[in-house]
């Protein structure tokens, strides 16, 4: 199992402002003369870029939630239609319009905007040849969908869209399969409503847990989930907040740092992806509170990483 970020910001896209991006390059710089000095001769400008830690080695990333599964029998699956899904569908719009039959399958945790807003953008969902299957625990998903492309908000409607789209109603805690992969959808503490989604390969599991708020009150009943997602390989999880931003934002559906990898080190997982970026937080300053917290909580042998476009993981 393959699985790529394409999308790892929370809220709404969020471009890197021109202020930002002049300050990483001053750092860079700076760096890159601190270097020179000490060894002029042996400077290497590839070993040096190649060595900078994020977020100075590569953007984070503006555009929001989106992750696509590769499996190994060659199923494909994407989590969330967020801003991600644009660029996304770019790469993959040579082979949709190429006459050629393809399969694809979108597994949608919530109808939030920054979760579908990709979708009317996404090339593949034009072509005719093109076969879309749509999964999710929403019983209209495809009026929130049709709604999304109203004539009053986008120019064109959801079913002037060329592609052949089905729409799958799952429920929570039940098992179902596509091609190689076992997925289980479960619930997430989220205002409207959100599902998070268990997959199996083999003996590989990933999570996917965008749009959480996580609290101490939830840990007991969450203790009794344990037996269903404890151990997993790798798991996505909502990090919007610092642990002083959460505490000012109960209800608002989202999770400080602190207790995503203190949610994950509970469930024994063994590396946990933190996503969902604040879109008024710079990526230092994510890089900075995710490391800082991260750090605190000292989690083991636990990886933790800082989701960032085009990342990926083989599981």
């Amino acid at each position: 199992m393959k699985i790529t970020l394409f999308g790892v910001r929370g809220s709404l896209p969020t471009p890197t402002s021109k202020q930002e991006q002049r300050e990483k390059t001053l750092k860079i710089l700076h760096l890159a003369r601190e270097e020179w000095d000490k060894n002029p001769d042996g400077f290497s400008e590839e070993a040096f870029v190649d060595q900078l830690p994020l977020p100075l080695s590569q953007d984070l990333g503006g555009n929001t939630t989106c992750v696509l599964i590769e499996g190994n029998g060659g199923e494909r699956v994407i989590l969330d239609m967020g801003t991600g899904l644009r660029v996304l569908g770019n790469q993959l719009a040579s082979e949709a319009f190429s006459g050629k039959e393809m399969n694809l399958h979108i597994l949608v945790s919530h109808t939030h905007w920054d979760h579908i807003q990709g979708w009317p953008f996404f090339k593949p969902g034009y072509s005719p040849s093109v076969n879309i299957h749509f999964y999710s625990c929403i019983p209209n998903l495809q009026e929130r969908l049709e709604r999304q492309q109203h004539p009053e908000n986008f120019p064109v409607t959801f079913q002037q869209m060329a592609s052949n789209k089905q729409f799958h109603l799952w429920k929570e805690f039940e098992s179902y399969t596509l091609g190689g992969l076992k997925i289980i959808p479960f619930g997430l503490r989220h205002p409207g409503s959100c599902t998070g989604y268990r997959i199996r390969e083999g003996n590989k599991i990933f999570l996917f847990c965008t749009d959480v708020e996580y609290r101490e009150e939830d840990r007991e009943h969450l203790l009794k989930m344990k037996p269903q997602i404890a151990g997993a390989d790798l798991i996505i999880i909502d990090a919007q907040y610092s642990t002083s931003e959460a505490e000012k934002k109960i209800g608002w559906g989202h999770t400080a740092v602190s207790k995503a990898v203190e949610f994950a080190e509970m469930m024994e997982i063994r590396s946990v992806v933190l996503t969902h970026h604040e879109p008024d937080h710079t990526d230092h300053e994510v890089s900075r509170i995710i490391l800082e917290e991260a750090r605190l909580l000292k989690p083991g042998g636990m990886q933790v990483h800082i989701a960032h476009e085009g990342q990926k993981f083989i599981l």
